[in-house]
């Protein structure tokens, strides 16, 4: 996996990539574990005009950063600036060890819309819990294992990205959303898109912008 600076990286990002983290929480440690997989995060890249940087849209029990349009704190479903969030990603664990994120490119004509059905997710989901630690394993082993499906009264980040794609009509509006976990979305997942596909996962050095904070 080629390892590239963030302020290379960010003029490209685009709607619809995904970010990729690794993490020291005891739910990080565990997802991964399970996974058998670097990561225990994703999340995506959205790019709204009226807001020069990049935006991550991700589903976390996180309070520190401010919804970037609701300009609140809830948990769940929100849209954050991405490098505020990468930046802060696990500060709160001590000692600190800086995670891993990496980046896969969507390769895909982007439409109209496409973006506009994004869009409306983001009032449509915001106020959705994230679930707690064992009614997410619980619903995950249920989907991935079962086909069955849970209600939507809460999101992990894998289920909101699926739904995401969904909604964009990108992924198989069939898919079983709880079946989901982050691996699916790497290297190593083979998520099968409808149209478009993944670039390789770059990996993202945080080193030169952390050194000036």
């Amino acid at each position: 996996m080629q390892k590239r600076p963030y302020s290379e990286i960010e003029p490209q990002l685009r709607t619809g990539d995904l970010i990729l983290f690794s993490g020291q929480y005891e739910i990080s440690k565990l997802v991964e574990k399970l996974e058998g997989s670097l990561w225990s995060h994703v999340a995506m890249v959205v790019r709204i005009p009226e807001i020069e940087t990049p935006l991550l849209w991700e589903s976390t029990a996180l309070t520190n950063l401010p919804d970037a349009l609701m300009h609140d704190h809830l948990t769940g479903p929100k849209l954050v600036d991405l490098k505020q969030r990468l930046e802060t990603y696990g500060s709160d664990v001590v000692p600190y060890v800086p995670p891993r994120y990496a980046v896969r490119p969507l390769e895909v004509e982007r439409t109209e819309e496409m973006i506009s059905s994004l869009h409306e997710l983001f009032t449509k989901l915001h106020g959705i819990p994230n679930p707690g630690q064992w009614k997410m394993i619980l619903e995950v082993i249920e989907g991935r294992f079962f086909h069955i499906r849970s209600k939507l009264d809460n999101y992990t980040c894998s289920e909101l990205i699926a739904e995401s794609f969904i909604e964009m009509g990108l992924l198989d509006p069939k898919a079983v959303i709880n079946g989901f976990m982050p691996s699916d979305f790497s290297s190593d997942g083979h998520l099968k898109l409808i149209k478009g596909q993944f670039g390789d996962e770059i990996e993202i050095d945080l080193t030169e912008s952390l050194s000036r904070n």
